[in-house]
């Protein structure tokens, strides 16, 4: 595609660059927007209350080229989305992108994306693949994200946050960045805007992603929250008036050889029950909990619990070991539970969810987020995982393969990840449990952090 003549007062593309203390790599990434082969872009840099060279770096490149380049400066950090909304606001292009300071672009990135945006009318969103880089800009590994409509049909895999162009236009009327998190951008961008306007991928490397300490780490909460909150108001954007009944299942079992008493055992504060009945209970998503047992003892506990006002009311099943015999055992105590509301409330279920009594690390956010993934990604099922972060292997003609060698590089590469079910929680339509497994044809999954995946087994707590 041609570039077009260059108008600086109306750019097709506006890059942001946001920046805090950044300043040892911000050159480089400066002077990979200036060597774009498509040219007619704006930049936007953002000195986030920068204490190092930033601000000197950036008044040059405003000076290099004053008619597209653009400094925001703020005494402080404000945050990812409050940054992207501030830009938002100020965005001349149709397309936006935000490139990280301690990251680059191809110097065909724009020229790409814009090629492909521009020529398929019902999309707003493009992103590619991207090259691993260590601190000193050496490419250590590359990044081939599934292709949308193919290998990822689901779209539930968000694209990086950096460097994925979408249209401004559809940003703004959906209301732009949740300022109330301040992580995971990509994902308030992606569930806005994907089935909205539509999404694409390129299968080329569009910028190098520098891997250093401050970018590996992973706050597990922090994302958790974030994440949630994400999904929390997507979802809220698809309430009708249509009263969807979501109801938890906790089943219950009082013993195990050589472990009595399971569900009275206290643990970090609070019986496993009482655990688990709150939780569920605090997820505004479930409309009932359900307490499944062949113990009369526990069934007793449930409800002195309810009637201590220790637990909000809920269901119990009282229900013979033999019930459980036909199909499989998860299987059977999700139907169990799902005919033991429609009995007592006369209404039919829309959302069965199992809930391990053992995963006593489990709390209502990770329910919330199973929830909430369930509707947005119209998936059948969604799972707790908990990724697999050694070296697996799998039977090849000459012995073992290796099924994830970026491990040995210190990367994750996407298509290598691998995941197990933690055994916290299985969320799925009451319809798939009617006609089959809960682990339908399209699983959405959520993941939980190893801690968090602890499960409580007599005096043994297992690390899943």
């Amino acid at each position: 595609m041609a570039t077009p003549p260059l108008a600086a007062h109306q750019p097709l593309v506006t890059v942001y660059v946001p920046s805090h203390n950044y300043g040892r790599y911000l050159q480089q990434c400066l002077d990979s927007v200036f060597k774009q082969l498509y040219t007619n872009w704006e930049l936007i840099i953002v000195d986030e209350g920068s204490s190092d060279q930033t601000s000197v770096l950036a008044q040059a490149a405003c000076l290099r080229d004053p008619d597209r380049v653009t400094l925001l400066s703020f005494p402080t950090r404000i945050g990812l989305q409050k940054v992207a909304n501030r830009v938002l606001r100020l965005a001349k292009g149709k397309y936006m992108m935000r490139l990280d300071a301690d990251d680059w672009l191809d110097e065909s990135a724009l020229l790409v994306m814009v090629n492909k945006l521009e020529s398929l009318p019902n999309a707003g969103v493009v992103y590619g693949n991207y090259y691993y880089v260590d601190e000193g800009g050496t490419v250590i590994g590359m990044e081939r994200r599934p292709a949308l409509g193919t290998e990822d049909m689901s779209g539930h895999l968000p694209p990086h946050g950096a460097c994925t162009l979408f249209r401004v236009r559809a940003m703004r009327a959906a209301g732009g960045y949740l300022e109330n998190v301040r992580a995971q951008d990509g994902w308030d961008l992606w569930f806005k805007l994907y089935k909205r306007v539509g999404a694409t991928s390129v299968n080329v490397p569009v910028f190098y992603y520098r891997q250093h300490a401050s970018s590996l780490s992973r706050d597990h909460a922090r994302l958790l929250q974030a994440r949630t909150a994400i999904l929390r108001t997507a979802g809220e954007k698809l309430q009708g008036d249509y009263p969807l009944n979501s109801v938890a299942i906790i089943p219950a079992k009082e013993s195990y050889p050589g472990q009595e008493g399971i569900p009275f055992r206290e643990v970090e504060g609070a019986s496993l029950l009482e655990r688990a009945i709150t939780e569920a209970s605090g997820v505004p998503e479930v409309t009932a909990v359900v307490v499944s047992s062949s113990s009369e003892a526990v069934i007793a506990y449930s409800q002195e619990l309810e009637l201590s006002g220790t637990v909000p009311p809920h269901h119990r099943l009282l229900k013979s070991d033999s019930t459980t015999s036909r199909g499989l055992p998860l299987l059977a105590l999700m139907r169990e539970g799902s005919e033991a509301f429609a009995k007592a409330t006369g209404q039919k279920p829309d959302i069965v969810s199992f809930l391990s009594l053992h995963a006593f690390r489990r709390r209502a956010i990770h329910i919330e987020k199973a929830l909430s993934l369930l509707r947005l990604t119209e998936s059948d099922s969604v799972v707790s995982v908990l990724e697999e972060p050694d070296p697996m292997f799998r039977h090849g003609p000459e012995g073992l393969v290796l099924m994830n060698p970026g491990r040995l590089a210190g990367l994750t590469f996407e298509r290598e990840r691998h995941y197990r079910f933690n055994g916290a929680i299985v969320a799925t339509w009451a319809e798939i449990l009617e006609t089959g497994s809960p682990f339908g044809e399209r699983i959405g999954y959520i993941e939980m952090s190893p801690s968090d995946s602890l499960q409580y087994r007599g005096d043994i707590v297992l690390g899943r």
